[in-house]
């Protein structure tokens, strides 16, 4: 997919704001909470958007047109893109906040006997996982610096269809991973938009 986000900032015609003013030189965290300060009565949020985003094509704003796809959006600015990695894989989350380490193990031996035994990742998932949200342990396509270093790390390291662990003691987190692609780029987009509250 090839998505080309041509210029730099828009604004809808504003009676009593010029939001394009506003938007001119933005360019840091610390300016959009300045702006947000200045300007309680706008809605001004930060978002980031990847080439891989399943629903890109709903958010890709046609700016040299002076079309914006969402009418609540009044104005919008382009703050960055780069180019980065993704990743997709399957995984089992194992808190160990109410767990003691042979509980963890415990835990962890089971699921490795399951696979070992031919049970697909995503039922070994759907019956371990302690993360309510994952759905066959699927965390679906994410790029780089959205999960913990360590995670990631563990990620690069590893090829296609291994199966591995990666803990995190300070939060005791423990995962079991499987890799079920090899990164691919992408692109992020990180802007600001504007809307009238």
């Amino acid at each position: 997919m090839f998505i080309t986000i041509i210029c730099f900032h828009y604004a809808k015609a504003q009676n009593d704001i010029n939001l394009t003013d506003i938007l001119e030189n933005v360019e840091s965290q610390s300016q959009i909470d300045s702006l947000k300060f200045l300007y309680p009565n706008l809605s001004i949020k930060k978002h980031s958007l990847s080439t891989g985003d399943k629903n890109i094509n709903k958010k890709v704003f046609l700016l040299e047109e002076k079309e914006i796809n969402a009418d609540s959006i009044d104005a919008i600015k382009l703050l960055s893109q780069k180019d980065i990695k993704e990743f997709k894989v399957k995984y089992i989350f194992i808190n160990g906040k109410n767990l003691n380490e042979k509980e963890i193990k415990k835990i962890q031996k089971k699921a490795y006997k399951e696979l070992k035994k031919g049970k697909t990742f995503s039922e070994v998932a759907n019956k371990y996982s302690m993360d309510p949200g994952s759905k066959d342990g699927d965390l679906g396509w994410f790029p780089e610096g959205r999960m913990i270093e360590r995670f990631e790390n563990a990620i690069r390291e590893h090829k296609k269809d291994e199966i591995f662990q990666v803990s995190d003691q300070s939060r005791k987190w423990h995962f079991i991973i499987l890799k079920n692609h090899d990164e691919r780029e992408a692109k992020i987009y990180e802007y600001i938009t504007i809307t009238k509250s």
